[in-house]
This record gives structure tokens, C-alpha cells and sequence, in this order.
């Protein structure tokens, strides 16, 4: 030992290993960013969703039940097949566990911060495989750590896709390269198990970096043509090379693809195909989910002015969007100019970043993906740019070049840590929602279904482990039968929206039980798989006994949504936050839209509006709560009146047009259900009103 610590050059290791330090830094980086705020329990929608199937995994591991009967209840949905997230959770919880005394849950939080951190390792590996450069890994490393929209969806208590999509999104553009390079069972093996196991991950989506290298093998000979003609100055091409080219990309990539096609056609029972008609959806191509038009990450944006392309640069780093899309159209045109032959994996990084940046057009979600795009491209004009200005040997141009990229990194740095803060605890399930769930739990059981908004679906599934009529994972037609995700929405849009309680009340029984010709249609598409649920149970012999239906205040936003897939016009509450008095003291409200004026022992709505013509209108109906007890004001004699209703509290007025004021929402939320002869008020608190429907 003594001999070998002698002969150990220090100098040396450090050398050749300086970066695997570094690396190991911008991994705990990615970590702490992420566990800044660490919460006790699983936090908003979907990762809900993963730790219940995660938790069902660690119970039944390779004999999972094949129908979720706790979803879109009656009569539930086929379970999911693509479980690599709950998969690997379970495994590694099994083996941590055994060194670290902890629940499933704790694991559960901190896991995507770890995953997330590890990140930064295939990005390393990918860029310098690239560049050869490990000031290039570096960098793409810790750009693709600190993207404001991997933070936004990787925070401690956020666990569900994204950390795995963007660390195998880095793994299989680095096999696929790996294996176009190698051209050997070695290449091809490690691009097939690394990209099977994205697409076992990630449904639908795991497939995005074979459907990019499809497009992509033919736009390199694209580029090839364009490149001769520029460098030989003639429109005279030489396709010899071309073919040659050509040949060591597809014959490859045909192996990889194809392989993996029987592989998934025979496991999972879809391919490529799949994936590429449900992007196409996505981008506005082909049919999709109802909901989706009201999914806040995908509506479009404007990317080609300034403030789309500022919100682009805020949500994956401002210096990796501009090395991106001004770095490397630079560094190619100038090796186009020295007459250097275009390397393929340059023109990978050119269009993927172009086609991803395109993609955010249908919605900032994409922006995920950009995010890998800008991580990768920026890392690898950084490592160009390196190597031509130490060629020139001019350490001055390196100085300013290396602490204009430094500058920009750690303002990067900075403004993620201040994300990771906001976002850690802005995921929360609070407390009132909690001791909501905490009752639903006490009091349902497996013959109550519980219905609301589908949002919350995930959270009630899987803390209450209650039935749910719907949730956030979309069931389209063909899937969930007979109620698929869009009748269920505009189900619960027109409950919500309607001013009729039977209408409403009509509605929500349909959910109660299965006619005879229904379970037949489910019958003969899924057989005898819908017995095997946890519950052991047959889902056409419906039994609910119970309706638990929920109001609470979130849809007091989401209102517009709710009208629009219920009635086919989108309706909204007017708040106002209180702003201020008038020099007679009276309440003003978004800085004099509407005023609370005290007249004797009255309080009087006055609205103004001078676009829409309205001015010192009295708006004919007022409730006022004051010490816990609504007060009334009826304004229906006045001359200069406005139909309406306002509710305040003191501190924020909300203004409803008569329809939104008759709505079953307004009378269950704001009133309590008070004068409904179905709906019975079974608990409440300041965020969340749950009804019991009388039966």
C-alpha cells in the first residue's frame, strides 16, 4: 500500500480526473436547488398519480393488476402499461432502504432532486462524446441542471415524469450516436436497452429521439448537397459520397429502430407509428383530448416576438437559448466558410434544437425538451469556440470568451436557486385541503365515488384511495368506456355551470351504475381483465352507494373552463382585490371598478366601467360577509341598476353576470347549498365544500 501511495502521481489524477470533481459538484447542485424546501408529503396533481401506482408496484411488483378501478369511475380504465418511473422508484427504495431507515413516501419526495442531480451525468457524457471536450460536458452539464423548467417540474415532492424524461433524453441521443459511430453490437445494444427504457418511462413521448433521428437521416443528405455546392462553388454534385454517407446512417439505424418495434409491438402493443400520430395531435394535426384546449402549458405563444422569446429564455436559461439559436448557426456557417466538413452530429444538434424550439409554438410544456436541445447545443459551441480561439493562441479572447459565458452561468445559477425556492413551495397540498382529504378518508369507503373538477383526481385517488370520477390522466375515446375523458369533462362543466339542480343531480346519477348493454361493450373489448383490480371486485356490478361531490375555491379561476366544455360558452367570476378607500371612507375595489359604498345602514355595489359604457351603476344584488354571517342587499328598485350579483368579504369583490350567479357552483361554493333539495353540506372549510348527493 505504502509502495503504491509513493508511485501515485497526484498531479497527474488531477489532470486527467479534474472534472469528474466539477461534475460531482453541478450533481449535488442539481440536488440542493431542488431540496431547498423539502415537504412532508407528495405535492399538486400527477406525482400523486406515480406514487400510487409506485406503491402498487412495491405490493404486487410483476403481477400488477390490470385494471385501475379507483379512475374514471364506473367502470374504471385499463391500468397503465408504461411503469418505468414506479419501476425504478420501487427498485431502488428496496435497495436503499436497506441502509437508510425510511417510508416510501420520504424516498418518494426527495427522489426526483436526486434524479434530477444525476442528470447532469448523461448530459457530460453526451456532449463530451460529441466534442471531445470536457469543458463542453461541463458546461451542458450544469445548463441542463439549472433549466428554470426542469427545476419547475423536479422539486423535492414533485415526482413524476420530467426528471427521468430529460436524464434519458440525454442517454438516448448519447446511445444513439454511440451506436452510429460504433457500428457494432455494442452500439447497437446500448441504443436499443437505453431507448426501450425511455419509452417504457415515458408513454408516447420515449419514442421523440428516434422520431428525431428518422427526420434526421435524410435532412444530413440535404445538408450534404447544400454543403458541396457551397464549398466546390458549383451546382455539379458528387452523390458517390452521399450514397456512401448515407448507407453508414441508415443500415444502423434500421437495426436500432427496427428491433425495437417488435420489441415494443410485442410488449407494450404499440410502435413509432403511436407516438408519431399522438405528437401530431399535440401540435394541432390530428384529433385530440377535449382538455387539452384548456391546459395552461398548451396554449400557444408567439415565439418570434420579444416577449415569447423572452418567456422561452426565462423558462431554459437565457446564455443556453442564445448559444442555441445565434452560437450555432454562427459556428456552422463558419466552418461552411473555412471550408470544414460539417460533422453529423452538428447537424443533429442544429435541427433538433430548431424543431424543439418550434414545438414550444403549441405550448411552453415543450420547453422541457428545448431545455435538453439548449443544454446539449450550447455545451458543444462553447467546446467549439474553446478549441478554435486556443488555436489562435490568444489568451486575452479566452479571458473575455470564458468570463462572458461565466457571468452569464452563474446569473443562471442565481436566478435558479431563487426558482427552486418558489416552486418547492408552491407545490404544496395546504392545510386545508389536507384535513379535507382527511375526512373523505374517515368517511368513504370502496361503494363512495367521489366527483369533481378532474384536476384533483390524482390527490384524492391516491391519498383518500377512493373511487374518482375523473382525473388528470386523460382517458380519450376507444380507451374508457362508456364515459371517456371528454363526456366526463363537459359532464361535470355543465354540472358545475347549470343553474338546474335536477339537470345537474341527473347527471351525476348516470355515474352510479352500468346498463346491461354498457358492460357488454366493455365486456367485449377488455374481457376478463376488469376483474383484476385491487379491489377484486366486478366494475359492472356498480355499487355506489355514495356521492361525495366537492366545490372548492381553485375553480372559482378555473370557472371560464368550466362553462365553456359545460354550456360552449366561457363565463368567469370578476375578482377584485381590494384597493383602497375613497375620501369618504368607502371600499374601492380594482382601483375603482367597483365601489362599496356605506349609506345608513346599507352598503351599495356601484360599477364602473367606462370602456363598456357603464358608469356609477348600482349592481342589483350584494352579499356582504361581515363576522361570519352573509348580509344581503337587494337593489332591484334602483333606477340606474346593472343585473349581477357581488360577494365580498372585505378584502376581494367578486362580480358575477346573472348566469354565473345562478350557477350550481355559485349556490354550493358561495351559498352553501342553501335551498338545494340533492346537495347536502357534509363539511367545509375556507378552501374546500364537500356534498353529500342524496340518492
Amino acid at each position: 500500500m505504502q509502495k503504491w501511495l509513493m508511485k501515485f502521481d497526484v498531479k497527474r489524477f488531477v489532470n486527467e480526473y479534474w472534472d469528474l470533481a466539477i461534475l460531482l459538484l453541478i450533481v449535488y447542485i442539481g440536488f440542493y436547488i431542488r431540496s431547498i424546501y423539502v415537504p412532508d408529503i407528495v405535492a399538486d396533481y400527477d406525482p400523486w398519480w406515480y406514487y400510487r401506482h409506485s406503491v402498487t408496484v412495491l405490493k404486487y411488483w410483476f403481477n400488477m393488476p390490470k385494471w385501475d378501478i379507483l379512475s374514471f369511475y364506473p367502470p374504471g380504465r385499463p391500468y397503465e402499461v408504461h411503469l418505468g418511473v414506479e419501476y425504478t422508484l420501487a427498485i431502488f427504495y428496496k435497495i436503499i432502504s436497506n441502509f437508510v431507515k425510511m417510508t416510501f413516501m420520504q424516498f418518494f419526495i426527495i427522489a426526483p432532486a436526486i434524479i434530477s442531480g444525476l442528470s447532469a451525468i448523461p448530459a457530460y457524457i453526451a456532449t463530451r462524446y460529441l466534442t471531445k471536450s470536457k469543458i463542453a460536458g461541463l458546461f451542458s452539464a450544469f445548463f441542463a441542471v439549472l433549466a428554470p423548467s426542469f427545476i419547475g417540474y423536479s422539486v423535492a415532492g414533485y415526482m413524476d415524469s420530467k426528471a427521468f424524461v430529460v436524464f434519458y433524453s440525454f442517454l438516448a441521443i448519447f446511445s444513439l450516436m454511440f451506436a452510429m459511430k460504433r457500428k457494432d453490437w455494442i452500439g447497437y445494444l446500448t441504443a436499443i436497452i437505453v431507448n426501450l427504457l425511455f419509452i417504457y418511462t415515458w408513454s408516447g413521448g420515449g419514442w421523440y429521439p428516434l422520431i428525431a433521428f428518422l427526420f434526421f437521416i435524410p435532412a444530413v443528405l440535404i445538408f450534404r448537397i447544400f454543403e458541396d455546392i457551397i464549398h466546390n462553388r458549383s451546382l455539379k454534385v458528387n452523390f458517390k459520397p452521399l450514397i456512401e454517407e448515407a448507407k453508414s446512417l441508415v443500415i444502423p439505424f434500421l437495426i436500432i429502430i427496427i428491433t425495437i418495434n417488435v420489441i415494443t409491438q410485442i410488449w407494450l402493443k404499440e410502435n413509432i407509428l403511436n407516438s408519431i400520430l399522438a405528437a401530431l395531435g399535440f401540435a394541432g394535426f390530428a384529433p385530440t383530448l377535449l382538455v387539452n384546449i384548456s391546459v395552461a402549458e398548451l396554449q400557444s405563444i408567439n415565439i418570434f416576438s420579444l416577449e415569447g422569446f423572452q418567456r422561452v429564455a426565462g423558462s431554459v436559461g437565457f446564455l443556453p437559448t442564445v448559444l442555441t439559436l445565434f452560437g450555432l448557426p454562427v459556428l456552422i456557417l463558419f466552418k461552411i466558410w473555412r471550408k470544414e466538413k460539417i460533422a453529423f452530429e452538428e447537424i443533429f444538434l442544429f435541427l433538433f434544437a430548431l424543431v424543439t424550439f418550434y414545438m414550444i409554438l403549441h405550448g411552453v410544456r415543450f420547453a422541457l425538451i428545448f431545455s435538453v436541445a439548449t443544454s446539449l447545443s450550447a455545451g458543444y459551441v462553447i467546446g467549439n469556440f474553446y478549441n478554435y480561439l486556443k488555436s489562435y493562441k490568444n489568451q486575452f479572447l479566452i479571458a473575455i470568451f470564458f468570463g462572458i459565458i461565466l457571468f452569464y452561468s452563474l446569473d443562471l445559477f442565481s436566478k435558479a436557486y431563487v426558482f427552486g425556492e418558489q416552486y418547492s413551495r408552491g407545490y404544496g397540498i395546504d392545510e386545508n385541503w389536507r384535513n379535507a382529504l382527511d375526512w373523505l378518508k374517515q368517511h368513504g369507503n370502496t361503494t363512495t365515488l367521489v366527483a369533481t373538477w378532474w384536476d384533483p383526481g390524482h390527490i384524492i385517488a391516491g391519498y383518500t384511495g377512493l373511487k374518482v370520477h375523473a382525473d388528470g390522466a386523460h382517458c380519450g375515446p376507444g380507451v374508457c368506456i362508456p364515459y371517456d375523458h371528454n363526456i366526463r369533462i363537459q359532464d361535470m362543466g355543465r354540472i358545475f355551470s347549470t343553474s338546474n339542480e335536477e339537470e345537474a343531480y341527473n347527471i351525476l346519477k348516470k355515474y352510479t351504475y352500468l346498463t346491461k348493454e354498457q358492460c357488454d361493450e366493455i365486456k367485449k373489448k377488455y374481457d376478463d381483465m376488469i376483474y383484476d383490480n385491487i379491489l377484486k371486485e366486478d366494475p359492472c356490478k356498480t355499487n355506489i352507494t355514495k356521492i361525495y361531490f366537492i366545490a372548492s375555491n381553485d375553480l372559482i379561476g378555473k370557472y371560464y373552463w368550466l362553462t365553456y366544455f359545460g354550456t360552449g360558452t366561457g363565463r368567469q367570476y370578476v375578482v377584485l382585490p381590494l384597493t383602497g378607500r375613497d375620501n369618504q371612507g368607502n371600499l374601492v375595489y380594482g382601483n375603482g371598478i367597483l365601489t362599496l359604498a356605506f349609506k345608513d345602514d346599507k352598503i351599495i355595489p356601484i360599477l364602473n366601467i367606462p370602456s363598456q359604457g357603464i358608469f356609477n351603476m348600482v349592481v342589483r344584488k350584494l352579499v356582504f360577509v361581515y363576522q361570519g354571517n352573509q348580509l344581503t342587499f337587494d337593489y332591484s328598485n334602483a333606477t340606474n341598476k346593472i343585473d349581477g350579483l357581488v360577494f365580498s368579504d372585505g378584502s376581494t369583490a367578486i362580480y358575477m353576470d346573472p348566469q354565473t350567479a345562478n350557477s350550481m357552483f355559485t349556490r354550493l361554493y358561495f351559498f352553501n347549498g342553501e335551498g338545494l333539495k340533492y346537495f347536502k353540506l357534509v363539511y367545509s372549510n375556507p378552501e374546500v365544500k364537500i356534498f353529500e348527493v342524496d340518492f
